[in-house]
């Protein structure tokens, strides 16, 4: 990235003194990408129910994780509150939709608590015929323990964690039983610990926002991001051929071979960059007007994504709140309680199943290579585009709610989600340069990778 000069200036000035109009398919490719495919084509192809094999039932990772993670929260609740046990696995039950996850959830139930027949009556709601290989281990598990070579191959099913629940033959205690209780107490108190700095945090953006806010309405502040003069409509191109051809890659890869989503995918990335010369666009106006500059400094402008993340949590504090009352409504009026809520990102299985380098690779994907181009394009090109037709508020809606219902946690996430894009969009408009959001964006992605390496 470079600075923004004089000359540049005199570029913009000519060039926004001829404005040009988004080409009409803009906004239909963009609407079309974001369409649930992925949903729509699973119910058109039909989605296989689980069956066993010689290695177990196939289990969904993602599933498993999400387990782990509130099942070490009941574990760790019995010691510190154990009245709360029985109401914690009935929320936990919720959590279970697949014969795969149930059978992962009748262990903790029997570890938490064995003297109880839950463990028993979650059995029997497994397809045993369908799967039995893994529902006689489970039940095996759950009556009389389990023998080494048994516990090998149960870990070989739902992993290392898992497999240390169940009691050894004869109903002795698990060998791993005193590691899992002593870890899940840690993980405990230390998340109690972050959650504490995570609210104080909040607490300090808010009160930054409102600050910033006030000095914004008396004129004592003006936020670095112009939106003077006519916009250029090539912005708002270069990102609906982002969205579509990722999109239109996915549809064609269902059909034919999965290679073609990955070719899809690379010029859905390229072709962005290269369409404003196509469109006489030069490229000193076109970093300048997605942010593509260093702004007041870069030091100064990674300060700005630090302080200004804290600013971002208290503005998704208020979508987390609607999410949790959308939740809230939906289980009064769900025939199906396990359904109501987020779908875990595909992310949290690959860390809980992955080698180490499965997970750095996870962590460059959340930290770098997601903010980097997510902020290009929703926050350089989108928002850039929107804001000379819309005030921030309205600009800011509309790219955070794309941006929330093209990631795969489902409707449930969508006020989470697009009010941390809001969040991203208002370090935009303060800074103009994109590090500053890129690096608030690369700080949330990074604490929750390392939280879940560390759960998981």
């Amino acid at each position: 990235m470079e600075a923004a000069g004089e000359p540049q200036e005199e570029s913009l000035a000519v060039s926004e003194s001829k404005p040009r109009s988004a080409g009409r398919w803009c906004w239909p490719l963009i609407l079309f990408s974001i369409i649930p495919l992925g949903w729509i084509l699973g119910n058109v192809h039909g989605v296989d129910e689980v069956t066993d094999s010689e290695t177990g039932a196939a289990v969904n990772p993602a599933e498993l994780a999400m387990l782990k993670m509130q099942g070490q929260v009941v574990i760790a609740s019995q010691r510190f509150e154990p009245d709360t046990v029985e109401l914690m696995l009935d929320d936990l039950s919720k959590m279970a939709s697949s014969p795969g996850a149930m059978a992962a959830l009748a262990l903790i139930e029997n570890f938490v608590l064995p003297e109880s027949d839950r463990a028993g009556e979650t059995f029997k709601k497994l397809p045993a015929d369908k799967m039995p290989v893994t529902a006689g281990l489970v039940e095996k598990a759950i009556s009389s323990g389990l023998s080494d070579e048994e516990r090998v191959q149960l870990q070989g099913i739902f992993g290392e964690w898992f497999a240390g629940l169940p009691p050894g033959e004869g109903g002795t205690e698990s060998p791993e039983a005193v590691l899992i209780r002593s870890r899940s107490i840690a993980i405990f108190l230390v998340g109690s610990i972050l959650f504490l700095c995570a609210f104080a945090g909040l607490v300090a953006g808010a009160v930054l926002v409102i600050i910033h806010g006030t000095r914004m309405r008396s004129g004592l502040k003006v936020n670095a991001l112009s939106v003077a003069g006519p916009q250029n409509g090539v912005y708002l191109e270069c990102f609906a051929l982002y969205l579509g051809l990722m999109s239109i890659g996915v549809v064609v890869a269902d059909f034919f071979h999965f290679s073609v989503a990955i070719v899809a995918s690379v010029g859905a990335v390229i072709l962005p960059f290269i369409w404003p010369f196509i469109r006489k666009v030069s490229w000193s106006e076109f970093r300048t007007h997605i942010g593509w500059h260093r702004g007041k400094g870069i030091f100064r402008e990674i300060g700005a994504g630090i302080i200004g993340y804290f600013g971002v949590l208290s503005i998704a504090s208020i979508g987390i709140t609607l999410t949790g009352i959308l939740i809230y409504i939906s289980t009064r009026f769900a025939d199906d309680a396990a359904a109501v809520g987020p779908e875990p990102h595909p992310i949290v299985g690959w860390i809980f199943e992955g080698s180490l380098s499965a997970k750095l690779a996870c962590l460059f994907l959340a930290s770098v290579f997601a903010p980097f181009f997510e902020e290009t394009f929703f926050r350089g090109m989108f928002h850039r585009h929107l804001r000379g037709r819309f005030s921030f508020l309205i600009a800011a809606l509309i790219g955070g709610l794309i941006f929330a219902v093209l990631h795969p946690q489902g409707v449930y996430a969508v006020p989470a989600l697009a009010s941390m894009g809001v969040g991203f969009a208002l370090i935009r408009e303060w800074r103009d340069s994109l590090i500053a959001p890129m690096v608030a964006h690369a700080i949330n992605n990074g604490v929750l990778v390392f939280a879940l390496w560390a759960v998981l």
